[in-house]
């Protein structure tokens, strides 16, 4: 070093990181075309499922009730034939909003086959329900939803299409 230099050059003090593997290499890619992203999965028969979510913790519990029917469809259709008797006019878009999530996100079939596959082709009607006054919630039914419509497509005999 010389007098005369403003400000000395560092060196790493030894823990380096490990060398990037050359650009044309397979190391860490994917398939190379997009066929899985292609794939969707749908339903082949009329199911029923039914989600609840109930949680008690000292406090103000939480309570939600879904029932739904699934069968098969053009598209993804969501109804709501309850009354207002089970269900409140106010959850019934927090489960619709679920149900619709969950379809898109293609994680409501335990099988390794089907993750990540949106599920189309399929009419959801919301028939049945109930609440709490004090107790139930938009996250609550949100969360008794995505119950509900999981149940029911493990019963519809999913498949896989093109």
């Amino acid at each position: 070093m010389k007098n005369d230099d403003p400000q000395p050059k560092t060196q790493p003090s030894g823990n380096k990181p490990p060398p990037r593997p050359p650009r044309n290499t397979a190391v860490g890619l994917g398939p190379s075309d997009d066929s899985d992203k292609k794939r969707r999965a749908t339903i082949t028969k009329i199911a029923y499922g039914e989600g609840k979510f109930i949680r008690q913790s000292g406090g103000r519990g939480q309570y939600g009730h879904v029932r739904v029917k699934i069968e098969p469809g053009k598209g993804v259709e969501i109804i709501s034939d309850v009354s207002n008797d089970a269900i409140p006019a106010k959850y019934i878009k927090p489960v619709t909003d679920a149900i619709r999530e969950a379809l898109d996100s293609g994680d409501l079939i335990d099988n390794p086959a089907f993750e990540g596959h949106p599920i189309v082709d399929i009419v959801v009607r919301v028939v049945d329900g109930s609440f709490d006054e004090t107790d139930s919630s938009d996250l609550t039914f949100k969360m008794a939803g995505i119950f509900a419509i999981k149940d029911a497509v493990k019963k519809a005999d999913p498949i896989i299409i093109e």
